[in-house]
């Protein structure tokens, strides 16, 4: 047998071990104990019923434009059943650009009749999750016994404070979580979250619970931790320390929290970037499972947590691995690859509109890890120095079946058209090379794609088409009409656009787009911004691109005017991202306009 045989069964036990076994068991082991609507254990009396023992309750809330959901939220904590001296809520508004702050002060006379209070601190700039609940941390910590963090758009039921009392009555609790459910939601959402519950329960029952969730968890104020600004899923992070610190993590079944907020596409697709790159996150800063003293929480994240971020990585790997060995010749590995085939485009239907339940149940499934892997992978390039900012990607106008369907387009027809012309690159290098001294590559550092935390540099790589250090004296300017610096060979090359096919290793690398904006140059971006209104968001969230709606409109900028004209056309094509149909229909279009240039010479 050979190491690739080894590997590939090797990864079929760690696939149907965490998916199957794991899974199953732990669901299994949920339901052999059903829940009822009995009295919970622990004390007799409902806690409600001795308020001068409970104890006091800190609920941290912070808030980033949250006007839709927060009075629904703060009527919702009024209603709790918790006596109002025990119980405070102080609400952070991190930056907030609508009127979230003013809704909150205007509950404030309603809280103070009831004899809760509520605090509303107002800050100006945005810094993020975790440096506001750092803040509000330092105000409360040695007021209270318990702190509970609790999303705007997530309700309580009305008992979960008297039953989360009750829990800590158990001095070896430390934390708790509760269920999560889901006002709206996908089949397989709902699917994955009714799974996500009951292996809770287990873990619960087996130890502690790995992790809690921003809908509603409490801990005790003595172990609740300050974190790193840059943390991302600070839930888990913040139960898993109270396990590092001796204590459990508990999960009570009696406690409900209802996801309102309905969730987009591109909404989910969003969420499961940024909880893939905290997931890989978590896996390296709670290493301390795996030390001697953790042995059942070890076993529980290492084929929990620890295997779920991984797993995108394994079956990429699966695939790569099954299809070499496919194409070696051995049958069983063509099986395996058509069925891995199979599964992965019937995961595809129902962004052309095809639903059914198994099919939107792979969707799920598959897209799922498909952005955790482009979340870690953005983790690993530094996309989350800042860690959580509850800001609307700038990408949102992008459907994210189209994200994902251009970047597939990008890879295969950027290397398809790399092979194709392969064969004409050393020619051209040899008739540069004779036309004039100088490198037969041309690099240049142009502007990629802006995201929320960056905005992305890269060295464009095109054949040379002037002649060398043409700019050494002028500095960066525009090309012109019958430009001297222009070598015979570079106008050919560049009106049949031939000298910008080594940009396909750019579009291969992830630098660029096959399609979209042209890459400008640093050097020019800030004048064009101070004199072109909204001239930088031509790249929010849109790679630039070999060519363009703008480039086979009009072809090289050579004054401001040029550039003017063509803002136009580069926010037309963001906007045909919006769906898959509009996208195809534009790129198409492009592309064969593209190819009508090139063979007409009509490039510039």
């Amino acid at each position: 047998m050979t190491i690739s045989w080894i590997v590939l069964i090797a990864m079929t036990i760690v696939i149907v071990y965490h998916h199957v076994i794991y899974t199953g068991l732990m669901i299994w082991l949920s339901r052999k104990t059903p829940i009822t609507a009995e009295q919970p254990p622990g004390n007799s009396e409902s806690p409600s019923c001795e308020p001068t023992g409970l104890p006091s309750i800190a609920i941290l809330i912070p808030a980033h434009n949250e006007a839709d959901f927060i009075e629904a939220k703060l009527a919702n904590l009024l209603m709790l059943d918790y006596p109002p001296e025990k119980l405070s809520v102080w609400v952070c508004c991190d930056g907030c650009s609508d009127n979230t702050a003013e809704l909150v002060l205007g509950w404030q006379d309603k809280y103070a009749e009831s004899g809760i209070q509520l605090e509303c601190i107002v800050e100006t700039d945005n810094k993020g999750k975790v440096v506001r609940i750092n803040q509000l941390l330092s105000l409360v910590k040695d007021q209270v016994d318990l702190i509970a963090m609790s999303d705007v758009s997530a309700l309580l039921s009305i008992d979960a404070l008297t039953h989360a009392a009750d829990s800590f009555s158990d001095p070896q609790v430390g934390a708790l979580t509760c269920n999560y459910l889901l006002a709206e939601a996908s089949s397989g959402e709902q699917q994955y979250w009714q799974w996500q519950n009951s292996i809770r329960q287990t873990e619960s029952k087996l130890g502690s619970v790995m992790g809690g969730n921003g809908a509603f968890y409490i801990v005790r104020a003595p172990l609740f931790s300050s974190l790193p600004e840059d943390t991302i899923n600070d839930d888990f992070i913040q139960t898993m320390l109270v396990i590092k610190q001796g204590y459990q993590v508990q999960f009570n079944h009696y406690i409900n929290s209802v996801e309102l907020s309905p969730s987009t596409e591109q909404d989910t697709y969003q969420r499961r970037q940024r909880i893939g790159a905290g997931n890989l996150q978590q896996l390296l800063r709670c290493r301390f499972v795996f030390r001697h003293g953790h042995d059942g929480a070890r076993w529980l994240f290492t084929s929990g947590k620890a295997l779920r971020t991984l797993m995108p990585f394994t079956l990429l790997g699966y695939f790569i691995l099954s299809l070499a060995l496919a194409i070696q010749g051995s049958g069983l590995a063509q099986l395996l690859t058509a069925l891995q085939v199979t599964g992965y485009l019937s995961a595809t239907l129902p962004l052309f509109g095809i639903h059914n339940k198994l099919t939107d149940k792979l969707h799920y499934f598959v897209s799922g890890y498909t952005a955790s892997l482009v979340g870690m992978l953005r983790y690993c390039m530094g996309h989350f120095r800042t860690g959580w900012r509850h800001l609307p990607p700038i990408s949102s106008y992008q459907a994210q079946s189209t994200q994902l369907l251009k970047r597939i387009s990008d890879i295969l027809l950027a290397t398809t058209g790399m092979v194709l012309t392969l064969p004409l690159w050393p020619l051209i290098a040899l008739l540069i090379k004779l036309d004039s001294p100088g490198p037969v590559f041309y690099r240049q550092m142009r502007v990629g794609r802006i995201s929320e935390e960056q905005v992305e540099l890269f060295d464009v790589i095109k054949f040379r088409s002037m002649s060398h250090n043409a700019e050494s004296k002028s500095g960066a300017t525009w090309a012109q009409q019958n430009d001297p610096r222009i070598t015979r060979i570079g106008h050919f090359l560049r009106v049949t656009r031939l000298d910008e096919l080594p940009q396909f290793i750019n579009v291969i690398k992830g630098d660029m787009a096959l399609i979209g904006p042209r890459p400008e140059r640093p050097e020019f971006c800030g004048t064009l911004q101070n004199a072109l209104p909204f001239y930088l968001e031509r790249t929010a969230g849109l790679k630039p691109g070999i060519t363009g709606l703008a480039q086979v409109s009009q072809g090289y900028d050579s004054d401001l005017e040029d550039v003017k004209s063509k803002i136009g056309f580069d926010h037309a094509y963001a906007l045909a991202l919006s769906s898959p149909l509009q996208w195809i229909k534009m790129d198409l279009f492009i592309i064969f306009k593209t190819i009508y240039i090139m063979v007409s010479k009509r490039g510039q």
